[in-house]
C-alpha cells in the first residue's frame, strides 16, 4: 500500500480507505448480480 501511495502521491491510510470502499462496492455489486446470473 505504501508503494501505491507513493506512486499516486497519497497517504498509505488513504490507499487503505480507497481499497476498503472498492471492496465494499464489489461485494454489493456481487449481491446485485445474483439476481441476473442463473445458478449452476
Amino acid at each position: 500500500l505504501a508503494k501505491i501511495g507513493q506512486h499516486l502521491n497519497i497517504s498509505r491510510e488513504r490507499v487503505r480507505q480507497i481499497e476498503r470502499e472498492a471492496i465494499a462496492k464489489l461485494r454489493k455489486r456481487q449481491g446485485d448480480m445474483r439476481e441476473y446470473i442463473p445458478a449452476s
